[in-house]
Parts: structure tokens; C-alpha cells; sequence
């Protein structure tokens, strides 16, 4: 596979490492504390919620101690990085704009049920606050981007 920017070796070199999570080697979606990850694993860790055994904070749980290897909150694993939404502060998967699902979610359904004016349709205020109300808004997300 032939690459404009870069050679084969460039291309492997620079954007491809073996996982620390799952050993494959694939695209780097980040570099932490542990080494590189992929992109299923950063995902599938920043969407692991609880109460950290090191400080005791119910938040994400995105690292990993070393030694036992139990999931622990990113101040305490040593990232440099914050999973926190701009808008809301809440910890996990963050899309454009550095927005968590649910701000994600709101600022997509507030483009498809504007009124012309900035607003959500009044009549369709009750099914906007349905969908931002689901239990898992990437869900909701998803399903709006394949529509």
C-alpha cells in the first residue's frame, strides 16, 4: 500500500505500534502512560467507569496499575491527557470539539430539529428530550449518523 506522504517503512514506522492492551499491531489512537493503544482499546477503557482503588473518586477508568493491572482514573495512572468534557466536564469518549456523547448528541439533534431561529422545534422538544435522556447516547449518536 502505497502512501503520498510517506514511504511503507514511514508509514509503519510512524503510525503503527503493537498495542500494550491487546498486543495487536495496529493504528496508534494514543500514547499512554503504559505505551501505545489502538483504537478499540482506548475506547473500550475510557468507557470503563467506577471507583478508583487509588484515590477513591467514581470517575472513568481509563489506566492501569502497575503491577495488578487494575483499572484506575487517569491522575493516579500519570496521563497527560484529560478525557473531560469542554462542556461538561464528564469523563469517557470524547468527539469533535472535545465533547463527551451526550453534548455530542445535543449539538447534533439541535442541527436536525432547528427551527431556522437556533432552536429546537417546540414540537419536537419532547423528542429531543427523549433521545438525550437514553441510557447510552453514543448509541443515539450512531444511530444518527448512519440516517
Amino acid at each position: 500500500m502505497s502512501h503520498p506522504y510517506a514511504t511503507d517503512e514511514q508509514y509503519e514506522r510512524w503510525f503503527l505500534a503493537e498495542c500494550c492492551r491487546c498486543g495487536r499491531r495496529k493504528n496508534k489512537a494514543g500514547s499512554w502512560p503504559d505505551g501505545h493503544v489502538c483504537r478499540t482499546c482506548s475506547d473500550r477503557a475510557v468507557r470503563t467507569r467506577g471507583t478508583c482503588p487509588g484515590c477513591g473518586q467514581e470517575r472513568a477508568l481509563p489506566g492501569r496499575r502497575p503491577g495488578d493491572g487494575a483499572a484506575i482514573c487517569t491522575d493516579c495512572a500519570g496521563f497527560s491527557q484529560s478525557f473531560a468534557c469542554s462542556r461538561c466536564g464528564f469523563e469517557g469518549k470524547l468527539h469533535g470539539g472535545r465533547l463527551c456523547s451526550r453534548c455530542a448528541l445535543a449539538d447534533r439533534l439541535a442541527g436536525l430539529l432547528d427551527d431556522g431561529g437556533g432552536r429546537i422545534r417546540p414540537e419536537l422538544v419532547p423528542l429531543a428530550g427523549s433521545l438525550l435522556a437514553m441510557d447510552n447516547p453514543l448509541s443515539g449518536l450512531t444511530w444518527l449518523y448512519t440516517r
